[in-house]
């Protein structure tokens, strides 16, 4: 017979078991689907299992706004603690027209060995001024116990509302935090230079590029009709690109794509020109530029030099550590671009920094260009016959090379003593090679609220002595992250840190960002998130699907493996991750429309007995 004990413990686990299940199956709607599928999924896994699964989308809404995001958001304010860590914020607009500030956070992680970047919360502001937004982060960095004085670098795009001297939100953030390290994004830079340089070709060229994409994007009719030639030419069965301003790397693929189907597109637009009816719609212009010489060589051209901005922006737009090599890989591809139309004399003897691109006594001939080997060839078997059109295209083919490098030097450091420069130490084979700097406090003078000034002696004793140590630093791994974090971990014949200071600056500078293509990223998973048929959606909603779906997978798990800890299980329960909740809106603004599609209210969870 069973005791009254033992049935109190079965009903126990039985409740704690459906709590599980309605945890996970919360945040598996958090990392892929809308709320309104928890209304049939519910019942569809109940089904299956023979247990009754009473969850809905209000309750779904309820326990991703009220247990797991919180519950995330506190584990994650917990991984800060008193570390240093960067800010990376970015403001747009999502599908209802509302003005969103996404807040993020990177930090050196050294349990882990790794940095993180990491969703902090998304606002909804009403005024996007610079003064405005700082207020509303410093707030919400004053909510979450995170210190601003702990702030060491600081990334966004490079509008003047970011990034203004003297309006800008980097400046109302360096009066609370002076020595805070300011970066305009990588990405973002590489777009404008891009841009910039595009902007010097003849007019004529741009709009060939958006003509072909209309010419097919209006009609489902002529896409088949062009897969035929495409068969004819053994094409890739590929769709014309659109050529979009806001993409970072959108020109570069169409113009890679248009040569990839260049001989399908000129037997399409040959017969084409058949119908009189179609000259007028734009074929006939289209073909004229394709058959024009001049054209197929400044595609090839640009697909070359393009070519190489987009692998840096591709390069920098990873969430591994980049800082590193930041310097060393800009100024290499400035170099090569350079040395496109610059001596070759010039670049062996002149600092890149002291090297001026709009100086016409440094330039090679025009019958020197480098072209890229696609274009050069294309040249020789193909010449543009007419000699001043000729000399015009190799005059476009500079100027637009010129303007790239103007802009590139424009927004990149390029001084072998800047702080980008000096972040080659961080690097191990740089730290212990004879090629490294001289004195780290050089670099460490930058960011006195890692190394105070007292500590700078030991941190260059410790400097000097790490070459000398090579024995202790050869059998620790040889990546940044993990590197530093171990060398924390050995000790003297005192049983102390042997290389305490100079560890704990590097790993500190560990926390610094290249980019902020992470906030772009976060916002792609809005526009997922937030559609036209959910365009009502609460930005806290959207927030705390993000926070659940971000903290699953720092754990490196999916959402079915994921496990809910017994405290999350208990506040569940006893329903205190409501108090909180209320808590937690009192202390931030809130939108006041509430979605149709997903519920918001606040009732309280129910509470089980146990």
């Amino acid at each position: 017979m069973r005791t009254l004990f033992q049935s109190g413990i079965r009903k126990t686990n039985a409740n704690n078991s459906m709590k599980i299940c309605e945890l996970i199956l919360a945040a598996h709607i958090a990392c892929h689907s809308s709320i309104n599928t928890i209304d049939h999924l519910a019942e569809v896994v109940g089904k299956i299992s023979n247990k009754e699964i009473s969850l809905h989308r209000t309750k779904c809404t309820a326990l991703i706004n009220k247990v797991l995001g919180p519950s995330m958001l506190k584990e994650l304010c917990s991984d800060i603690g008193d570390n240093d860590y960067s800010l990376i914020i970015d403001e747009s607009t999502d599908i209802s027209v509302s003005q969103i500030l996404a807040v993020m956070v990177r930090y050196y992680d050294g349990k882990k060995c790794k940095v993180t970047d990491a969703l902090l919360d998304i606002i909804e502001v009403d005024d996007a001024s610079a003064e405005s937004l700082y207020k509303a982060v410093k707030t919400l960095l004053s909510v979450k116990m995170i210190p601003v004085s702990n702030i060491i670098g600081f990334a966004s795009d490079n509008c003047s509302t970011m990034l203004g001297s003297k309006s800008g939100f980097q400046a109302y953030l360096k009066r609370d935090v002076p020595s805070v390290f300011v970066l305009g994004c990588i990405c973002h830079s590489f777009a404008l230079c891009a841009s910039h340089a595009c902007s010097t070709l003849p007019s004529f060229l741009e709009q060939f590029l958006r003509d072909i994409c209309c010419y097919f994007s209006r009609s489902s009719k002529r896409t088949h009709q062009f897969q035929v030639f495409q068969d004819i030419t053994k094409s890739p069965q590929h769709r014309m690109l659109k050529l979009s301003q806001t993409r970072w790397l959108s020109r570069g693929k169409v113009i890679a794509r248009i040569l990839e189907q260049w001989d399908a597109l000129l037997l399409f637009f040959q017969g084409e020109m058949k119908t009189d009816a179609v000259k007028l719609d734009g074929a006939g212009e289209i073909y004229k530029m394709m058959v024009s010489r001049g054209t197929k060589h400044m595609l090839l051209f640009l697909n070359y030099v393009l070519g190489k901005v987009d692998r840096m922006n591709l390069e920098f737009q990873s969430e591994q550590y980049r800082l590193a090599t930041l310097h060393a890989s800009i100024a290499g591809e400035y170099r090569s671009i350079l040395g496109m139309f610059i001596k070759e004399d010039v670049l062996f003897t002149e600092k890149l920094s002291n090297i001026n691109p709009q100086d016409t006594t440094l330039y090679q001939s025009l019958e020197k260009l480098n072209l890229g080997g696609r274009c050069s060839a294309l040249l020789i078997k193909e010449p543009i016959h007419d000699s001043d059109a000729g000399k015009r295209f190799l005059i476009d083919c500079r100027n637009f090379l010129v303007e790239l490098c103007l802009q590139m030097k424009k927004r990149f450091p390029f001084e072998e003593d800047s702080v980008i420069a000096l972040m080659k130490n961080i690097d191990p084979k740089v730290a212990v090679s004879p090629h490294r700097s001289t004195y780290i406090t050089s670099l460490a003078v930058h960011f006195p609220m890692v190394v105070k000034e007292e500590e700078l002696d030991t941190l260059e004793d410790e400097w000097q002595n790490l070459i000398y140590s090579k024995e202790t630093v050869q059998n620790l791994t040889q990546t940044p992250t993990s590197f530093w974090s171990e060398l924390q971990k050995v000790k003297d014949g005192n049983n102390k840190m042997k290389f305490g200071v100079l560890a704990r600056l590097m790993c500190g500078l560990l926390a610094l960002p290249h980019s902020s293509a992470c906030v772009e990223r976060v916002f792609s998973q809005v526009n997922i998130i937030k559609t036209k048929q959910s365009n009502r959606l609460l930005a806290t909603t959207i927030s705390n699907r993000l926070l659940a779906k971000q903290a699953i997978a720092r754990q490196s798990v999916k959402c079915f493996d994921w496990e809910p800890s017994a405290r999350l299980i208990g506040d569940v329960k006893s329903g205190a991750c409501h108090q909180r909740y209320v808590e937690r809106c009192n202390k931030r603004e809130v939108a006041t429309i509430h979605p149709a599609s997903d519920s918001d209210s606040d009732d309280p969870l129910p509470v089980h007995p146990h």
